[in-house]
């Protein structure tokens, strides 16, 4: 076995091989980071200071990829996973870290990535902010359809697979009455014989379902996405689940043909929309809108968002992908008027629909794509600050020049994903002479490596 605290002449380390390593920190995407002959080695599962038995399976140019054999050392940061199908499905890959532990290691990689990526030398990041719960947290979750010796069932897909699902008996990320909703939708669906999506035969009819519940109201709505036609048998089980689940508030539709396009939507029961509440605000989200996966913590990012206009009021802010008006309400109650942008077309009229029941007349909603409409929005609004909170993939490079372009004295970028924000942190520095003054990390999503963060930037006069 090789010693890991020399590697001179050394051999160069093979696949295959078998090593003991130190494990030095955790990278981002839960992986624990070790050198090896020079070379630097991912193991997933591994913990900083942890000793781990591992076995060598990729062998590139710079680094390896390796897969724990036994933990000789374990951290004291580790704990047990509670979920049975923890490190075969993909939802979750932090569960067996300590949940504030958790949260300074999204805080400590935020700060790497932005450096590393952003150039930002000695990055203002904050103390990783926490909230709501540790576990059934989510308001939406999407589960794919798949079958095994039990017939059809629902589930998630397995960790390092686009298209393998491992079906699910229970998620520790939603709820109870989520989860037997699945369990009850896998039955149901063996029973009345509907049949799930074989992508290699591309026949069946369930493709995916997704459940939305909304803690503030209590309100479950259900997506089904399936192949085309109409078998009665949709109907009958939409209704059947209304009945069992009182909470179900509706059954939506969308049909998508062999090729995996949109094909058409409908309501098969209730009604398509779910509401939620916040702070008092009362939202209501289509089933295809976004909303704040956290449904126990959106309100702590809500706040932090309008904690960063406290004492340095906008008259007026520009937000761009506004979604069904989260941000807007909040803002509107913070500046003399608010001119939210939003792709698309159920969302923003959610979102005015929104605005107009909380009787805020100082907001007004613009559809259309941000790269399309973000310089006249600027010319026409000529904003003191410009909120944004984009998809993970981040800013579309010609929405990300236009806003540097933009001169808007101040921005607020909400971000989920700290590789992209880096990114279009760097191009706001270089191409518009922005300086990041503050990054807020929020651990939104506890049990996986993903975190939320809230960059606050300042354009250099």
């Amino acid at each position: 076995m090789t010693d890991p605290t020399s590697h001179a002449d050394v051999d160069p380390p093979r696949r295959g091989e078998e090593v003991e390593l130190e494990i030095q920190d955790l990278a981002f995407g839960g992986r624990g980071v070790a050198r090896h002959a020079g070379m630097v080695i991912f193991v997933p599962g591994a913990l900083p200071g942890e000793r781990v038995r591992a076995r060598l399976l990729t062998i590139r140019r710079s680094y390896g990829e390796a897969s724990v054999l036994e933990i000789l050392r374990p951290s004291a940061d580790r704990v047990s996973p509670p979920c049975g199908h923890y490190g075969a499905c993909g939802g979750c890959d932090l569960q067996h870290l300590r949940a504030d532990a958790q949260a300074a290691a999204k805080g400590s990689q935020v700060r790497t990535i932005l450096e590393r990526v952003g150039g930002i030398r000695d990055p203002p990041v904050g103390e990783t902010m926490t909230g709501g719960e540790p576990w059934a947290y989510r308001f939406r979750m999407d589960f794919e359809w798949t079958a095994d010796r039990r017939g059809p069932r629902l589930g998630l897909h397995r960790r390092g697979s686009a298209r393998e699902i491992v079906p699910i008996d229970r998620c520790h990320l939603v709820s109870d009455t989520v989860n037997a909703i699945v369990s009850w939708l896998g039955e149901e669906a063996r029973v009345r014989r509907l049949a799930p999506w074989d992508p290699a035969r591309h026949r069946g009819l369930l493709r995916r379902t997704g459940i939305q519940e909304a803690r503030g109201t209590g309100e479950i709505l259900i997506s089904l996405a399936t192949g085309r036609g109409d078998p009665p048998a949709l109907a009958t089980l939409a209704s059947d689940l209304m009945r069992r689940f009182p909470r179900v508030v509706g059954v939506a539709r969308e049909e998508i043909d062999r090729g995996g396009m949109p094909a058409g939507e409908s309501i098969l029961a209730g009604r398509d929309y779910v509401v939620e509440v916040v702070d008092g605000d009362r939202f209501m989200v289509p089933s295809d809108a976004f909303f704040q996966p956290n449904a126990t913590a959106c309100g702590t990012l809500r706040r932090a968002v309008t904690e960063a206009f406290r004492g340095e009021k906008a008259a007026t802010v520009l937000e761009l992908y506004c979604g069904v008006g989260f941000f807007t309400l909040a803002l509107a109650r913070h500046a003399e008027s608010v001119v939210a942008v939003e792709g698309s077309r159920r969302a923003c009229a959610a979102a005015r629909a929104n605005a107009s029941a909380a009787r805020l007349s100082n907001c007004r909603f613009i559809h259309g794509e941000v790269a399309a409409v973000l310089a006249r929005a600027v010319d026409e609004t000529r904003p003191d600050a410009i909120v944004l909170d984009p998809p993970r993939a981040g800013l579309p490079r010609g929405a990300a020049v236009a806003l540097a372009a933009s001169e808007v004295p101040r921005i607020l970028y909400v971000s989920c994903d700290p590789a992209t924000l880096a990114r279009d942190l760097r191009l706001l520095a270089e191409e518009g002479g922005y300086r990041v003054e503050s990054v807020q990390p929020i651990d939104l999503f506890p049990q996986t490596h993903h975190v939320e963060c809230v960059a606050r930037l300042r354009r250099s006069s």
